[in-house]
């Protein structure tokens, strides 16, 4: 059985630690029916084939009144003919701008003529929620890289093309605008078989196919998180467009700055963009390199990822069934018997008391012996980081028992979504009835900071992960309302592990387990079968069909558009197991609704929380990702990709999402290694641990009802995660380098192979490999019973098979690049402390530069910091340092790969003195490889401290 360890509970053989960990155990609730979560089923526009074509009946829009600038135009659109009310009621009157914002960036902007506070929000979306670039000083027609150009004939259209070459990027000719008070659409032409990726987020290829369409509408499905080809729980309506001709390439982007549900059609010749409100707030950016069109979109539009914190590039564990302290304290001694690096440990919700914000569960995680944990933790270097959720329990007010202060502070400062009415909204979450903070209002920023505040004075606590800020709610509409004093109340839903259900132990395994283990995956079988006779999945409740809606004059319909936009969810209704659209926000005079600002909630309630973990550890940064994003949140968050399934092809398109999210802004990304549902084996957990170690967010996550999947449970991938791991610990120099890169300049960290070789087609849908950075090229395994894989190597084009046995990653660095790496420790503290080395890969020419960045890898404003530019020519390694930071650590040896002399002697010089080199070593390996060794003394004093030279002779 290719060395499987035996698998765990309801098998043959039980292997201690493997069996699934259920939390302790809470008081016997009453469980709400599921019929509270049911809501009328929508047919989806897209498959409705009765539904209006609003490119035929609407009539499109003239303009008049055109006014150009130096920097632009404006124009007054009107309506070309009687209104066709599609989808909504249409807007007779509209202003265009368009704007040259930089030599790289123009901006199409279409929005009503009459705005006023009572309806700003339904069609602006507010450059306080997410950035808003404006015209930069100097910027002006004459000197852009892009033209705008219109026609009146037969109605409003535009283009936007290059000037250089005249091609056009974004064409509307033949097609007419429609904008309607809950519909916008607009089409443009696209080039034969055209190659555009982004729009995250989704679980699917790298390269978006062209008959494909992408809705957005932030959803969180607990039976499967992970299906392919449908909305998410992030929206970043942008994308990359990459065109290929005569050997080379050119590339563009598109933005769409629109918070609004929406849906983007790709088919085979155009690109349809539809949305359910807002305006047209587009953003074109010239490349023309992919590198270049996300350095302009992140620089110029929704601001640069932040640097996180140097610890945070460690590895971390989470499970959801950690039963106390002492079970998290045994995880953290087990990884280092087994010296294996664990940089933090996360909780799920088991640390909660009945899952409540800010609380500790009696008995398991009370709060002094937390302290003895964190104390013991954060002397060795190591963090703590548990989940939280967006949602406040409502205690009932006639049970004293009940009290929760925490809701009693923010109905104190009224800093809850409303019902509509009066009345707070009361949703359904992990807790019970449950309201939610209102993040767009200042007071929800107050109360949420005093809370997280007044938590970490009990226990020191290092960051968070924000989940279920989709935003979700397991019941629909504020079904809460005269039912507070049922709480405490089980939501309406088996959790996983819940005796007595049909998750009670989740059964499934990776595909090929029933040939790798095929006697346990027997009685895997059979088990599963058994729970299912015994304890049956409830029928669904049948729902009423709500047909089309039709426009009706001055009322805008929030739960049931006339449009109906593809949500994955059981029944399609935008009020499916989230905040209702109607329910309202606290921002008068505005009074936005969800339907506004249902997909920026994970957005602002992710800043709330950056916010407040800034101000609790002040010129600090803090450790905080989010499951929900929108455009611009990479600039204080990272992102999971969800509860990703222990597949092999969902380990397989984490590449794709991770490529999709650099687009985006997001580096800090990582998925649940090993998978969340499901049970993983030995192969694809230890598969998953060398690709992850990749991912800038490096963490393993499983579900309750699953048996354990920590590295060390199997001693082979104990053994493959040591190797990768002593890797990617090595490497956090560059690593750390390469945000710093994206944080000032916009670049990315995970790189697709068609963004670092541009001009060869052959690469621009490869997603079985990726680059790190510029240097490193990682070919991960991701298929079961493979020794061996294939991937473009040294030739661009030419596949190679690689070997790849279970405890061997291929992982090759690029010809032309110096990469910094010290010694790996078994936290990223210690690490930091060992003795630099070099890694110089030639290139044909002899050649090779590289970078460095240091700092004192915590504070938001170091008060030091060092840049370190390497360049290798001439046998000779220069090193320019520029910055006051030292770390006082010396060179120790250097590599250089592909040399063709063999030189017997070296010297050094720092600060232009020549160093003593008399203790340095030489020696040459077949395939022109050089090992220099004994270089500390030399360079004692700090291998940056000054210029280095470094000459062979």
């Amino acid at each position: 059985m290719r060395g499987f360890t035996t698998l765990a509970w309801a098998l043959p053989t039980l292997v201690a630690g493997q069996k699934p960990q259920y939390p302790p155990a809470f008081p016997a609730t009453p469980i709400l029916p599921s019929s509270i979560n049911c809501a009328p089923s929508v047919t989806p526009n897209v498959m409705d084939t009765t539904a209006p074509n609003a490119q035929v009946v609407c009539p499109g829009y003239k303009a008049s009144d055109v006014q150009e600038t130096t920097t632009g135009l404006t124009a007054h659109l009107t309506l070309a003919g009687e209104a066709c009310s599609a989808y909504g009621n249409d807007i007779k009157d509209l202003t265009l701008a368009v704007q040259y914002q930089s030599k790289e960036r123009l901006a199409v902007k279409i929005h009503p003529k009459h705005l006023a506070p009572s309806n700003q929000s339904l069609y602006i979306l507010s450059p306080s929620l997410t950035p808003q670039p404006e015209v930069q000083y100097g910027s002006s027609k004459s000197a852009s890289d892009l033209q705008f150009t219109w026609t009146n004939s037969p109605s409003f259209q535009f283009r936007v093309s290059r000037v250089s070459s005249g091609d056009v990027i974004f064409d509307t000719y033949g097609h007419k605008l429609v904008f309607e008070d809950q519909y916008l659409e607009l089409v443009t032409n696209m080039v034969p078989d055209y190659n555009i990726y982004g729009l995250p987020e989704n679980l699917r290829g790298f390269r978006i196919p062209n008959n494909f369409t992408q809705t957005f509408w932030n959803a969180y499905n607990l039976d499967n998180d992970q299906e392919l080809d449908v909305n998410s729980h992030s929206v970043h309506p942008v994308y990359l467009e990459t065109r290929y001709g005569n050997g080379s390439s050119m590339s563009h982007g598109v933005y769409a700055r629109n918070a609004h549900g929406q849906e983007w059609l790709m088919r085979d010749s155009s690109i349809t963009y539809r949305t359910i409100g807002g305006s047209f707030d587009l953003y074109f950016l010239s490349g023309s390199k992919p590198a270049e069109v996300i350095s302009q979109y992140q620089t110029g539009i929704v601001s640069t990822p932040y640097l996180p914190a140097y610890w945070h590039l460690g590895f971390h564990q989470v499970r959801w069934g950690f039963q106390n302290w002492t079970n998290l304290q045994d995880v953290v001694d087990a990884y280092a018997a087994q010296n294996i690096q664990l940089e933090g440990v996360m909780s799920d919700l088991d640390y909660l008391k009945v899952n409540r914000d800010f609380t500790n569960n009696p008995g398991h995680y009370d709060v002094e012996p937390g302290k003895a944990f964190l104390d013991r933790l954060h002397a060795n270097g190591q963090h703590y980081m548990p989940i939280l959720d967006p949602n406040i329990y409502v205690p009932d007010p006639k049970n004293a028992s009940d009290a929760y202060p925490t809701y009693d502070r923010g109905a104190e400062l009224d800093a809850y979504i409303r019902d509509g009415n009066a009345s707070y909204y009361i949703g359904v979450l992990w807790p019970g009835f449950s309201v939610f903070p209102d993040f767009i209002t200042p007071q929800a920023q107050q109360f949420w900071t005093e809370q997280i505040i007044a938590y970490h004075e009990n226990l020191a606590f290092d960051g968070f992960w924000l989940d279920v800020n989709d935003a979700t709610s397991f019941c629909t509409g504020s079904c809460g309302q005269g039912r507070i004093e049922e709480n405490p109340i089980h939501y309406p839903l088996a959790f996983p592990g819940d005796a007595n259900t049909s998750v009670a132990v989740d059964y499934k395994f990776p595909e090929m387990f029933n040939v790798t283990n095929a006697t346990e995956a027997a009685s895997a079988s059979s088990a599963m079968m058994s729970q299912s006779i015994m304890y049956p999945t409830p029928s669904v409740t049948p729902t009423p069909t709500v047909g089309r809606t039709l426009a009706t004059p001055g009322v805008r319909n929030l739960t049931y558009p006339p449009y109906a936009i593809n949500n994955f969810l059981p029944g399609h209704s935008l009020r499916k197991q989230v905040i209702s659209p109607d329910a309202t926000h606290n921002d008068g005079p505005y009074n936005s609704t969800e339907y506004e600002l249902h997909n920026i909630y994970g957005h602002t309630s992710g800043n709330a929380t950056y916010n407040a973990l800034k101000a609790l550890t002040p010129g600090k940064r803090p450790f905080f990702i989010n499951r929900s994003t929108f455009s611009g949140s990479g600039n204080f968050s990272g992102h999971w990709g969800g509860d990703t399934n222990s597949k092999w092809s969902n380990m397989y398109f984490g590449i794709s999402q991770a490529l999709q999210f650099s687009i985006a802004g997001i580096p800090y990304f990582g998925v649940e290694t090993c998978g969340f549902n499901g049970n993983a084996d030995m192969e694809l957990c230890t598969r998953w641990m060398q690709l992850s170690a990749w991912f800038p967010l490096y963490r393993n996550h499983n579900n309750r009802n699953t048996i354990a999947q920590e590295a060390y449970r199997w001693a082979t991938t104990a053994e493959a995660t040591r190797r990768i791991m002593n890797i990617r610990y090595s490497l956090l120099p560059y690593s750390y380098t390469l945000f710093h890169r994206a944080n000032v300049a916009g670049e990315t960290v995970l790189r697709a192979l068609a963004w670092e070789f541009p001009d060869d087609a052959s690469l621009k849908a490869v997603e079985t490999q990726f680059m790190s950075g510029p240097a490193l090229l990682v070919t991960p395994v991701l298929a079961p019973l493979a020794t061996s894989v294939q991937g473009v190597n040294a030739v661009a084009g030419e596949n190679k098979t690689l070997d790849a046995p279970l405890v061997h990653q291929p992982i090759h660095v690029r010809g032309g690049y110096v990469v910094p790496m010290q010694r790996a420790g078994n936290t990223t503290k210690t690490s930091r402390t060992s003795p630099w080395s070099l890694i110089v890969a030639l290139d044909k020419n002899g050649q090779a530069k590289g970078e460095l960045y240091l700092d004192d890898g915590i504070s938001l404003a170091p008060n030091a910091t060092k840049n370190v530019e390497f360049s290798f020519a001439n046998n000779t390694l220069h090193a320019t340092v520029s910055g006051e930071y030292n770390d006082g650590l010396p060179l120790a040896n250097i590599t250089i790969a592909g040399i063709s002399s063999r030189p017997h002697r070296v010297s050094l010089s720092s600060g232009g003195k020549a160093c003593n080199s008399r203790g340095a070593k030489l020696n040459h390996s077949n395939g022109g490889v050089l090992s220099i060794t004994g270089l500390q003394h030399a360079t004692s004093g700090g291998a940056w401290s000054g210029d280095l030279t470094v000459e062979l002779h």
